[in-house]
């Protein structure tokens, strides 16, 4: 997850921007400091050799929050207008990679540890620049939206930046490589970072990116609320493995509808506002429930594991003595729990209305008594129509409502970096004691 991989880059960088004098740190002889930099050269390709990549991706969702100048008409069309800071700073990361005589680091050089501190923390950095392609390919990127993309843009505009200041640091490295334009490539880099700042870059992709497969608690029931936990989960992980039929979404559904109702008294206990939240919970999924009792259709064929885990999880509820106390933590992992199943029944709702996998019995007017001809089936189905189930739809969007998914941070180790970017040495007043 970008969340993750990200992380693992800015926490090395920030502690090797809070390291001066990184002369003594390389080694005692001119050849160890030599061999040293080399090595560091080489994890620095791997890095800036993730950042040209993740640029790329993101290129077509980034746009300068600059107001575009006044077209100049003794300028020939097109020259030198149109170039944002984001592209700016893509074609000085390509230029620095071209004329980088250091190859990239290899797959065990990014797994071994070097045992050397200072080497160690740029092994780490580019160790996690290599996973991170993984997080900011042209797949992953074409799902995200345009301040997602600059929330990308302003995490290599930083590090681009600590690259250029660490640059600076290795002037006396023995055979060491400066970045070529490394003075345009930092401005490019503040330049993209200050443009990014203008918008409202949207910190939610760092939940985007390679995510471990999540697997079922095996195992017997565990004691108390954390058996409700358990079932919870494993209801979370057995529906999407599968479409379920419409019989098993609506056992689903009423499942929900009675864990809501019997955990808000647990939860206004330490948390009114989730208690509220719950409590209208129950009332949607209430309203889902008759809105879908006369809806069937071909969704799927699965499901029925994840109604049974929903019946275990409202029976262990039940089994619960009512003085019971609940850890805010497990409230806010069965708030996760929640938030992750209502989007995923909203979507199963909207797609299989949008397939016409859905349809609705229509019950047809009684035949005149006085007709010789035989009656004919009085109820009919018909594909569920979008128009005259508008109030269906509202009930499912507002279990994805935008308000209740938490609002992403830029997080500690954004809050890290920047910080020891802007750091600046103390200096010790020059001039005879007394």
């Amino acid at each position: 997850m970008y969340a993750e991989t990200g992380a693992a880059m800015r926490a090395p960088l920030a502690e090797l921007l809070r390291q001066h004098r990184t002369q003594h740190r390389l080694g005692d002889s001119p050849s160890q400091r030599a061999e040293a930099g080399y090595e560091i050269r080489r994890y620095r390709h791997t890095i800036l050799a993730w950042c040209s990549q993740a640029l790329d991706s993101v290129s077509p969702l980034t746009f300068s929050n600059q107001p575009s100048a006044r077209a100049n008409p003794f300028h020939v069309a097109g020259a030198g207008q149109g170039t944002s800071p984001a592209g700016e700073l893509g074609r000085s990361i390509d230029l620095a990679l071209t004329h980088d005589r250091a190859p990239r680091a290899t797959i065990d050089q990014l797994t071994t540890p070097t045992g050397h501190p200072h080497v160690e923390l740029w092994r780490q950095v580019a160790r996690a620049a290599a996973l991170a392609e993984h997080d900011t390919a042209p797949a992953i990127a074409s799902t995200m939206t345009a301040p997602q993309a600059q929330a990308v843009v302003a995490d290599v505009a930083a590090i681009v930046q600590a690259l250029v200041v660490l640059d600076q640091r290795h002037h006396n490295t023995p055979e060491w490589q400066h970045l070529p334009q490394s003075g345009h490539l930092g401005w490019a880099a503040l330049a993209a970072s200050l443009d990014v700042n203008l918008g409202q870059p949207d910190y939610t992709v760092d939940r985007l990116g390679w995510h471990p497969r999540v697997k079922a608690i095996p195992g017997p029931a565990r004691p108390g609320i954390l058996g409700v936990l358990q079932a919870q989960h494993n209801l979370v992980v057995k529906l999407g493995s599968a479409l379920p039929s419409t019989v098993h979404l609506r056992y689903v559904i009423d499942s929900q509808r009675l864990l809501s109702r019997h955990l808000t008294p647990f939860a206004s206990r330490i948390d009114n506002r989730l208690a509220e939240h719950w409590n209208n919970r129950a009332d949607t999924y209430a309203d889902l429930q008759r809105q879908f009792r006369s809806i069937s259709g071909l969704l799927g064929t699965g499901g029925g594991a994840a109604a049974a885990e929903g019946a275990n999880a409202v029976a262990r509820l039940r089994s619960l003595p009512a003085d019971t106390i609940v850890e805010p933590r497990v409230l806010g992992g069965l708030q996760l729990l929640f938030g992750r199943l209502d989007q995923h029944i909203a979507d199963l709702v909207e797609d299989g209305i949008a397939s016409g996998a859905f349809a609705q019995r229509i019950r047809l007017p009684r035949p005149s008594e006085t007709d010789d001809l035989v009656a004919p089936d009085r109820d009919q189905l018909a594909p569920v129509d979008a128009v005259d189930n508008r109030g269906l739809i509202d009930t499912v969007r507002s279990l994805a409502a935008p308000g209740s998914k938490p609002r992403a941070t830029p997080g500690a180790s954004r809050a890290e970096l920047h910080a020891a970017l802007v750091h600046r040495p103390e200096r010790r007043p020059s001039g005879l004691a007394l």
